[in-house]
């Protein structure tokens, strides 16, 4: 995820402080990640501060196709409509796609994907909510409900995180077991009770 620097009137001039290093992105880890977010919404010292940075990463999050915007999709538990894709790269690394339908949840959201999309499972799964305490500093009560959202969307990227590995484990186990099988007619040689090879053909139906 890239953002390029937001021209619009009431944010300040760094308000991309972290989202703006796209180049050094991949070197980044989850944990770096975290760190980066906390110390970023640490230095915004006014609440309306970190709700114009939430806005603004609101912003610059790709939204959903409407076929993609689908009861099987929706996070549970949240007080606002969130919808959340994830899958499982050929290198084992999580992509997730994830939109709402209200712009402080989406920034939100926006975060979490700067965070954890293109990850290792192991980093999803060890990042608690805790972790991203910092970008509660602030809100209102009435914020809290959002705070809430922003946690059942983290839960469920870490489900869907456990599901996909749980899949994937299955699909080698399958590729192991078809490996194994052995094709009609072909003979394979065995030992035997008393040590000797005995040569048999199996036929697989």
């Amino acid at each position: 995820m890239q953002c390029l620097r937001n021209k619009r009137p009431g944010l300040s001039s760094a308000s991309c402080l972290i989202m703006e290093e796209a180049p050094l992105e991949e070197r980044l880890s989850v944990v770096d990640k975290v760190h980066s977010l906390s110390l970023e919404f640490r230095s915004l010292s006014e609440p309306i501060d970190r709700v114009k940075r939430l806005l603004h990463y609101a912003s610059i999050l790709s939204p959903l196709c409407e076929s993609v915007r689908v009861q099987e999709n929706r996070v549970l538990g949240c007080t606002t409509q969130v919808w959340l894709e994830a899958r499982m790269d050929n290198r084992g690394s999580m992509k997730f796609s994830v939109d709402s339908d209200s712009e402080i949840t989406k920034g939100f959201c926006s975060c979490l994907m700067w965070v954890l999309d293109g990850a290792e499972p192991e980093e999803i799964l060890s990042v608690t909510a805790e972790d991203l305490g910092d970008m509660n500093v602030g809100l209102p009560k009435k914020g809290r409900s959002r705070v809430n959202t922003w946690h059942n969307v983290l839960f469920s990227m870490q489900n869907r995180t456990k599901d996909c590995v749980q899949e994937r484990k299955r699909a080698l186990s399958l590729e192991d077991l078809h490996s194994l099988v052995i094709r009609p007619h072909e003979h394979v040689a065995g030992p035997s009770a008393n040590g000797s090879y005995l040569e048999s053909e199996v036929g697989v139906k």
